[in-house]
C-alpha cells in the first residue's frame, strides 16, 4: 500500500511539472518591457477663467521597445519648487513607434492659489524648479502596461513663451 501511494505522489509531480512548464518546453516569453522615457519639453499658457487657467502641458515620450506602444493614459502631478501645481489623468490617442518618439500635449488645469505658491521663484530670476512625476500606462501586443516616470528640471517659462510667439 505504501509502494502504491508513493508511486502516485511521483506520477502527480510529474504530471504537475510537465503542466507548469507548458508542456512542450517550446513556448518563448514575451520580449521585455522596457520603460518609455517622458520628459517634459514644454509648458505653454492656454487661457484664464475665473478660478484658474489652463497650460499644455508637452511631454516627450521615447519607446526602447521593439514594439509599438499604443493608447498611452498618462497620470502626472506637476510640482514647482515644492508646491504641486497641478495633477490628473489623460488619455491620448496616439502610437509611439518602436525605437521612436512623440510628443504627447496634456491639458491641464490649474488654480490661481497654486499658481501664487508657485511664483516665488519665478520672481527671483525668471525661472522654476519643475517636477513631473507620474505613471505611464500603454497597450503592447502583450497587453497594457504601466512604467513610472520622474523627471525634473529649470524650465524658464518666459523665455519658452517669447521663443514660441506667446506673449
Amino acid at each position: 500500500m505504501r509502494k502504491l501511494t508513493l508511486a502516485l505522489a511521483l506520477a502527480a509531480s510529474a504530471v504537475g511539472i510537465g503542466c507548469a512548464s507548458g508542456g512542450s518546453g517550446s513556448s518563448t516569453p514575451p520580449p521585455p518591457f522596457y520603460r518609455p522615457e517622458v520628459a517634459l519639453r514644454n509648458v505653454r499658457f492656454a487661457g484664464a477663467g475665473i478660478t484658474g487657467g489652463s497650460m499644455d502641458v508637452v511631454l516627450h515620450v521615447y519607446n526602447p521597445n521593439d514594439y509599438q506602444l499604443r493608447s498611452p493614459r498618462v497620470a502626472y502631478r506637476l510640482m514647482v519648487d515644492r508646491h504641486e501645481l497641478a495633477h490628473g489623468v489623460y488619455d491620448l490617442d496616439v502610437t509611439v513607434p518602436p525605437g521612436d518618439s512623440a510628443t504627447l500635449l496634456v491639458p491641464v488645469k490649474v488654480g490661481y492659489t497654486s499658481v501664487a505658491r508657485s511664483a516665488r521663484s519665478l520672481l527671483d530670476d525668471g525661472t522654476v524648479n519643475y517636477r513631473v512625476v507620474g505613471k505611464i500606462h500603454v497597450d503592447t501586443p502583450y497587453g497594457r502596461l504601466a512604467a513610472p516616470y520622474d523627471r525634473n528640471g529649470r524650465f524658464a517659462p518666459i523665455t519658452a513663451a517669447i521663443s514660441h510667439g506667446t506673449r
